[in-house]
This record gives structure tokens, C-alpha cells and sequence, in this order.
């Protein structure tokens, strides 16, 4: 059974990416479709903006990221991406600026995930998580 601790965890969480995502949807979906470099940026920089609202609300309630938020957010993560090349490579109409959009938003993303690891864990921790060297 959940406590309510969890529960408003939760709802923190929800109402966090319910904010932040739908609004990133929207200005990136603006930046992509619309060839508005700076409305990209934007729904990017909300995305970054609503991972470090979420990792504020883990500190304040003293847990980390549940391996359900983990998958979820690799998951989306990779299908955006492979959206985005997807488009770059097929679509005739896909523009520089919709590049310029992908490029630097899914890098920012990226930068964002490493500081985070490099901050919680410290840079020989963080490589250690990918590096595991076998013993045989």
C-alpha cells in the first residue's frame, strides 16, 4: 500500500512533467514543423528545465529516480531521437533549422543527464556506472 509521502511524490512528479512536457511538446513541435529555431529551443530548454524540477522534487522527498521513471525516460529519450533522424533522413521538406533544433535540443539533453550523473555521483562513480571492467 502507498504511503502519502509516495503518493504526493507521485503527484508532484505528474503534475511536473505534466507541465513542463506538454509545453516542451508544443514549442518544440513549433520549432520542427514551423522552421522556428528559437520556439525549439525553447521546448527544449523545458525539457531540461522539467528533469531538474524533477530531480528537485526527488531531493525534497529524500528518494531518486524509480526504475519505471528510469525506463520511461530512456524510452522517450530514444523514440524522440529516432523521430528526429528518422525525419532528417526521409522527410524532403525537413529544413536546416529543424537540424539546428534536434542538434543542439537532444544535445542539451544529453549535457544534462552527464551533469547530473557527474553531480550525484562524481566523475569516477558516474564512469564506473558504464565502465565495468570483467575479471576473468
Amino acid at each position: 500500500m502507498a504511503t502519502v509521502k509516495a503518493t504526493e511524490r507521485s503527484l508532484a512528479i505528474v503534475t511536473n512533467w505534466g507541465v513542463f512536457g506538454s509545453f516542451a511538446l508544443g514549442f518544440a513541435m513549433s520549432g520542427f514543423v514551423g522552421g522556428q529555431v528559437a520556439a525549439g529551443l525553447v521546448g527544449f530548454a523545458l525539457v531540461v528545465a522539467g528533469f531538474a524540477a524533477h530531480v528537485i522534487i526527488n531531493q525534497l522527498f529524500g528518494t531518486g529516480f524509480s526504475r519505471g521513471e528510469i525506463v520511461v525516460g530512456f524510452m522517450a529519450f530514444g523514440v524522440a531521437l529516432l523521430s528526429f533522424i528518422a525525419a532528417w533522413l526521409f522527410d524532403p521538406h525537413f529544413g536546416a533549422a529543424g537540424v539546428t533544433v534536434g542538434l543542439v535540443g537532444f544535445g542539451a539533453i544529453i549535457v544534462s543527464f552527464m551533469v547530473y550523473l557527474v553531480t550525484k555521483y562524481g566523475l569516477k562513480g558516474s564512469f564506473s556506472m558504464f565502465h565495468v571492467l570483467q575479471h576473468r
